[in-house]
């Protein structure tokens, strides 16, 4: 059988020998034979399982929601950092914004279009009130990292950034701000397989992967509704007469009550 490629983009946090031990684990346990990919956007995962259905992945979890959303891929199992618990998606404001309704006409910062909570989550949250985020703030950034997003909040750059819940001490340290909205708990990271990836050897996979115990990482099953969260929004947002719609803070007051 010919080797499968495994991509893995930037966004996974783990080292290349922490990579290395994990593919040379799960070809142990399987018999199979894996070639490591890395891929510097995560965003460009649709067009290369369009184009090559027969690899692998490990991604993001709204990009996973994005691949089986487009047919192009099925979820094998899950994967996350050891200790790091669940992670919520938060949008802050500086002070003298009190909530969602005050958002309208602020300078934004996001993480970067390939961040889940940075990025897609809050968007995909706001949309399902029917608001269009893009015409919502008086102008948009961004910022590069959480870590970046928190300085330009403390430099007075942004009103408002959407970081992950494990990074609000960093936020609140530097700048006097607070908490709008929380929204999760985020899925974790999945590993997908394409759909020109045969059944046999997709179950093979799902089994090598979710039976390693490695330090470093921590392997689940992927489990019925893992994906729910975005699909959800999702489904809201398209619900809202089909399409989302300028921001009226008086609607969106009204909906976050």
């Amino acid at each position: 059988m010919k080797p499968i490629t495994l991509l893995v983009p930037a966004s996974a946090h783990v080292s290349p020998d922490m990579l290395g031990e994990l593919v040379h684990t799960v070809e142990r346990r399987t018999g199979l034979t894996l070639n490591l990919a890395r891929l510097s956007y995560a965003a460009l995962l649709p067009e290369i399982f369009e184009r090559s259905p027969d690899v692998i992945t490990w991604a993001p979890s709204y990009v996973a929601f994005v691949l089986e959303r487009m047919h192009l891929a099925t979820s094998l199992c899950t994967v996350g950092c050891p200790g790091t618990g669940a992670r919520s998606s938060v949008l802050v404001g500086r002070r003298g914004i009190h909530g969602l309704a005050d958002l309208a006409g602020h300078r934004m910062g996001w993480v970067s279009r390939i961040s889940t909570t940075g990025y897609d989550l809050p968007r995909l949250y706001l949309e399902s009130f029917g608001v269009d985020p893009d015409a919502l703030f008086g102008s948009q950034r961004f910022c590069g990292s959480h870590a970046a997003a928190a300085a330009a909040m403390a430099s007075g750059e942004v009103d408002i950034i959407a970081t992950h819940s494990q990074a609000l001490r960093r936020v609140f340290e530097r700048a006097p701000v607070r908490a709008l909205v929380s929204i999760g708990p985020v899925p974790s990271d999945v590993v997908a397989a394409g759909v020109g990836v045969p059944a046999a050897v997709r179950d093979r996979l799902a089994h090598g992967l979710t039976s390693t115990r490695l330090d470093f990482i921590e392997i689940g099953s992927a489990r019925e509704g893992h994906l729910d969260l975005f699909g959800m929004l999702r489904r809201h947002a398209a619900g809202l007469d089909g399409h989302v719609t300028p921001p009226e803070p008086a609607r969106l007051a009204a909906a976050v009550r």
